[in-house]
């Protein structure tokens, strides 16, 4: 196995990805939401445009997308330091167990570290006890300090 940068040529195994991703939270949900694959074409632009604003790693073996991790930097003020958050995190169901997940959490690891982070963050779903027991087994501990917030922005 293998963990890479993504590049724009990587977007249609990428849309893949992401649908069956979509997919699977719907699974996880009570009142699934429409997947509307049309929503993935803003990601092109998020990742690979003039001005990118989040990184993607790819995982692949034998030739075979297996996972993605995209991660994006920041700054957390308590630290007065960059710290690095994780936006998405998906493997195939049929490739779970297999290392691929804690592989790309330890790239997105090490990318913080490139960046000076001293924290890694993301956010799991309360219906995801399968994501949870994974974050945990690899060390993260629940923040519970704060609670996410929205406020949506119109363009």
């Amino acid at each position: 196995m293998s963990i890479r940068p993504a590049v724009a040529a990587d977007l249609p195994v990428l849309a893949e990805l992401w649908l069956a991703f979509e997919t699977w939270l719907n699974r996880l949900d009570a009142a699934p939401v429409p997947i509307d694959p049309q929503k993935f074409d803003a990601f092109a632009d998020l990742a690979f445009g003039v001005v990118p604003r989040c990184d993607v790693l790819l995982a692949e073996r034998d030739g075979r997308a297996l996972g993605y991790l995209v991660h994006y930097p920041g700054v957390w003020m308590d630290d007065m330091a960059p710290c690095l958050h994780v936006a998405d995190l998906f493997v195939q169901a049929d490739a779970h167990r297999q290392g691929i997940g804690h592989a790309l959490m330890i790239a997105a690891r090490a990318a913080a570290q490139n960046i000076g982070a001293k924290r890694l963050f993301w956010t799991v779903w309360r219906d995801n006890p399968q994501a949870q027991n994974f974050y945990r087994n690899l060390g993260a501990d629940v923040f519970a300090e704060e609670i996410l917030m929205q406020w949506p922005v119109e363009s």
